[in-house]
């Protein structure tokens, strides 16, 4: 108990980073082989009035994974589609929400709940989960064999700072994913205040934008190194880049879009995954600009512990929250894109930190490693790399 409360109070001061970016358009790219609705490149035009009537849109409870295997004439009661309250149905895997086929592709491209996927999400935690293994020859079990198109994958890694990520090429975009940190010592030095860095030259409205320190330290040191990378395997700034991460790796992942952004990266679009808040309102306010024509699904679950921190005000959350209650057959909440919607994460104020933190420490009952289950059928974090536990209490 004496641990688990200097976790929990390391844990409550947070530091985390940030830089400034101008908008810019930018193309969607499907992931390879993913269910992800298509999406015009080019939007020129807001779709505000639908946005907001989508508002409370849920997604469409998942049936089995294994429903998959049987034809669909054979198929039993369990595998038939179920829908929730208030939910918009969708008319099979993959294809729009019915209030999403009649509007023009330009206007879809810019509604949340017209372009989240849950099939190209599970694919993107594969992804992240991947970053936590030896992932330069891509085998690393359950998370590299669900994306085998795989290729050129160049890992960058500065231990002294437990900043690790890694790069590759997919189909015809590049991929860039961050793992989260590696220990709970990790976690005591990403949290170590609740310092706020002002970023140069970035800011909203004229109001500089705070970031967390910590973060900003890890990211700069990687940043310059993965943009080599990419170089080496021949992604350019026009190369369709898509940008992924869990737990810490999810707050480098925002840093990246929005400093890959300004500095001219065709950023296509991003998932991540129990990610801490990572600066204050300008810089919430300023990333959401940036990144407006670009779908950033920041993917949160009701009992995942670290999507609560550190405590809003000053710090503020970015993107468009995709709020789990608890597993993909209860379906999902597409939020309002303030980063702060009272009715997804925000429902539970601060959240139940220290209980959730103490579920935890079973691995197979912590909300933070298990994400999209069933349809993800093991869990973000090093067990995934191999067989039986790896003791690590937190990635």
């Amino acid at each position: 108990m004496v641990v688990m409360s200097f976790v929990v109070l390391r844990l409550g001061i947070v530091a985390s980073t940030g830089l400034g970016a101008l908008a810019e358009l930018q193309p969607q790219v499907e992931l390879p082989n993913s269910t992800a609705p298509a999406v015009a490149a080019n939007s020129t035009s807001l779709a505000d009035q639908l946005q907001r009537s989508q508002q409370d849109m849920q997604g469409l409870a998942a049936c089995p994974f294994w429903c998959d295997l049987i034809p669909t004439s054979w198929r039993p009661a369990a595998c038939e589609p179920r829908w929730s309250r208030s939910v918009t149905p969708l008319r099979s895997a993959g294809d729009l929400p019915l209030l999403c086929q009649g509007i023009p592709p330009e206007q879809r491209a810019r509604t949340a709940a017209c372009t989240y996927s849950e099939q190209e999400a599970v694919r993107f935690a594969a992804l992240s989960t991947a970053s936590y293994c030896t992932t330069e020859a891509w085998r690393c079990g359950e998370a590299c064999s669900s994306v085998p198109d795989m290729r050129s994958v160049r890992l960058i890694d500065d231990d002294s700072l437990d900043a690790h990520a890694y790069v590759g090429r997919l189909g015809e975009a590049c991929v860039i994913a961050f793992r989260g940190t590696d220990s709970l010592s990790g976690w005591a030095e990403d949290f170590e205040s609740l310092t706020l860095a002002e970023f140069p030259g970035c800011s909203f409205n004229g109001k500089p934008c705070g970031v967390g320190l910590g973060f900003l330290e890890i990211y700069q040191s990687v940043s310059k190194r993965i943009q080599g990378q990419l170089s080496a395997i021949g992604c350019t700034t026009s190369t369709p880049l898509f940008v992924t991460g869990h737990s810490l790796g999810a707050a480098l992942a925002t840093l990246t879009l929005f400093d890959f952004t300004r500095l001219g990266y065709n950023v296509a679009k991003a998932y991540t995954f129990g990610q801490p808040r990572v600066g204050d309102a300008a810089f919430a306010s300023a990333f959401n600009r940036a990144m407006v024509w670009t779908p950033v699904f920041r993917v949160t679950k009701r009992d995942d512990p670290f999507v609560y921190l550190p405590s809003r005000d000053p710090f503020h959350h970015v993107g468009t929250e995709v709020y789990y209650r608890g597993d993909t057959t209860e379906g999902y909440r597409i939020c309002d894109g303030s980063g702060e919607d009272a009715t997804c994460q925000d429902s539970e104020g601060n959240g139940d930190v220290a209980s959730l933190l103490l579920k935890c420490v079973i691995p197979q009952e912590c909300g933070h490693l298990n994400y999209l289950q069933p349809l993800m059928r093991y869990p973000l974090g090093h067990a995934s790399c191999t067989s039986s536990w790896t003791g690590i209490l937190f990635p």
